[in-house]
């Protein structure tokens, strides 16, 4: 019989579990890979890793925007946008240090990166009403927004000054600036229309007062291709208002478009002259005139003033009234103020013109005030001239007069001082006053006496004719009409010999026959001897 295995005694403290058969060792073996599981977590850190990574590579730099103004800009809210494509967003805002103004921090995307120059420009869009458009509609529902200007050209920086007013031209828009010059702005204003026959082709893009207070600088924008119509010749005016000349044929009113004359605006041309056309610079400044009236007046050459002083009246003698020589405009009146004379303790008009010298045939280069000296000398004098009878106005006429006073050009500050002569009217009351004059020298109580005295010897002699009148109609009137009805008589017997049926009117008309028949034979016989001229000599043959 087979012997039973023995049964091991359990140890001390383990625990017995009745009739259960014994359990095997476990045999553990080392894993030479990594497990699947850790699979996951890596998949899922690469992921994240280059989703962070392209974030990174697509934002762009952060900026900081200063405006004056917060109005409508919210942190993580307001876009920036560059042709209504967002390109960055408003990370935060906040008053810089001194509280006067906002600093808008925003992160732009890496396109732009490139673009963040000094001439980059920021604004921000709301819902405006600007020469006359109504502009940022859109913003009354989706809120504000910052719009970008971007540019290429410029220093490369991060801080930036926001923009007020949007500007009216943009980077991406063709065309080109012109500058222009005007004594004073009027109605012209930032985003002004400009016109070329009416048609808008660009607008005013700003404007500043010149250096030394004397004029009115003006950029202008003008889109392509109308850009390339100005030339050195182009005249510049000021569009707004109507434009009335009055000429001999009628009134003449030149009426530009409803928004121009309700907001203003600048119309250019290139007219027709002399001097041929050419390119334009860059340094190029245009004159900006009054109206379309001014720019046919010829182009100023260079203008100087000068003083002239009148002791007549200068009524209807206002600055901007014409400088003439011989009818033709020179210049114009800048001011008209009294004056008291120290040396005479007179009041004097002294009247400040100024004028282009080279309209006077001053040459480039040429001493203007010894040109203008010689001038004086010749006889050239400034005096006042009526230009419109019906209003009265003025003008300061120069002319070269014959027998003019002595006088010479006055090298004075702040002007020189120009001779005057008196007037065309001053002229007229001289020569009545010598009229008058010579009226007082005549005798003229003699005269009435003398007169008094023919008139009565006048008297006497008309008595006397009547008279003789009296005696003729008497004695002399029946005579006359006796040797008339002879007269009568001799005629009607005259008449009656030369009758067509009369005796004499007969012979006569047989002597008139004869007469022809004789005319006749002498031709004959001349014909005769002119072909035998020996018949006379030897007679005709039988």
């Amino acid at each position: 019989m087979d012997e039973k295995p023995e049964r091991a005694e359990p140890e001390y403290g383990a625990t017995v579990v009745p009739n259960a058969t014994l359990i095997p060792d476990a045999l553990v073996r080392a894993r030479t890979m990594p497990s699947i599981v850790w699979l996951i977590p890596l998949v899922a850190a690469f992921v994240g890793l280059y989703l962070a990574y392209w974030a990174w590579t697509q934002t762009g730099p952060t900026i900081t925007i200063r405006f004056e103004s917060a109005e409508g800009l919210e942190a993580g809210r307001t876009m920036l946008k560059y042709k209504d494509v967002k390109v960055g967003q408003v990370e935060s805002v906040r008053l810089d240090e001194d509280l006067a103004q906002v600093l808008v921090t925003a992160s732009v995307v890496n396109d732009l990166e490139d673009y963040m120059t000094s001439n980059t420009r920021f604004w921000v869009v709301r819902a405006r009403v600007s020469a006359g458009e109504l502009s940022g509609i859109e913003t009354v529902f989706s809120g504000a927004y910052i719009a970008v200007d971007p540019s290429r050209e410029g220093e490369e920086t991060r801080d930036f000054v926001g923009l007020e007013k949007p500007p009216v031209v943009t980077s991406d828009k063709p065309g080109k600036y012109f500058r222009l010059r005007a004594e004073e702005l009027g109605s012209v204003d930032v985003g002004s229309p400009v016109y070329y026959r009416w048609l808008q082709v660009g607008r005013v893009a700003g404007y500043e007062l010149s250096p030394a207070g004397d004029s009115v600088d003006i950029q202008i924008f003008v889109e392509s291709p109308h850009d390339a119509r100005i030339r050195s010749t182009t005249r510049f005016w000021n569009a707004s208002g109507l434009d009335a000349t009055l000429r001999a044929d009628g009134l003449e009113i030149d009426t530009p478009s409803l928004s121009a004359f309700l907001l203003g605006g600048i119309a250019f041309e290139t007219p027709a002259t002399v001097s041929v056309a050419g390119d334009v610079g860059a340094d190029t400044v245009f004159e900006l005139y009054a109206n379309k009236q001014a720019t046919r007046r010829p182009r100023a050459k260079g203008r100087s003033r000068f003083l002239v002083y009148f002791d007549e009246s200068v009524a209807g003698l206002a600055p901007g009234s014409p400088v003439e020589f011989r009818g033709i405009e020179i210049g114009e009146v800048k001011d008209v103020d009294l004056a008291l004379d120290p040396k005479t303790q007179k009041i004097r008009i002294p009247v400040v013109i100024e004028m282009e010298t080279a309209r006077l045939g001053l040459e480039k280069g040429q001493d203007e005030l010894a040109y203008l000296a010689s001038q004086v000398e010749r006889g050239l004098r400034a005096r006042l001239a009526t230009k419109n009878l019906l209003t009265g106005q003025k003008s300061v006429d120069f002319d070269f007069l014959e027998g003019a006073a002595v006088a010479e050009l006055v090298r004075a500050k702040p002007y020189p001082v120009l001779p005057t002569a008196g007037g065309a009217f001053d002229a007229i009351t001289e020569r009545v006053a010598r009229i008058v004059e010579k009226i007082d020298a005549l005798p003229i109580e003699s005269i009435g006496q003398n007169l008094d005295q023919s008139l009565s010897k006048l008297t006497a002699v008309l008595e006397e004719i009547h008279a003789l009148a009296g005696t003729t109609n008497s004695e002399v009137l029946p005579g006359i009409t006796a040797s008339l009805d002879q007269l009568e008589r001799t005629l009607q017997s005259a008449d009656g010999l030369i009758a067509p049926d009369s005796a004499l009117a007969q012979e006569l008309e047989r002597l008139v026959g004869d007469l022809s028949e004789a005319a006749r034979s002498i031709r004959l016989l001349s014909e005769r001897l002119e072909s035998h001229p020996e018949e006379l000599l030897r007679g005709r043959p039988e």
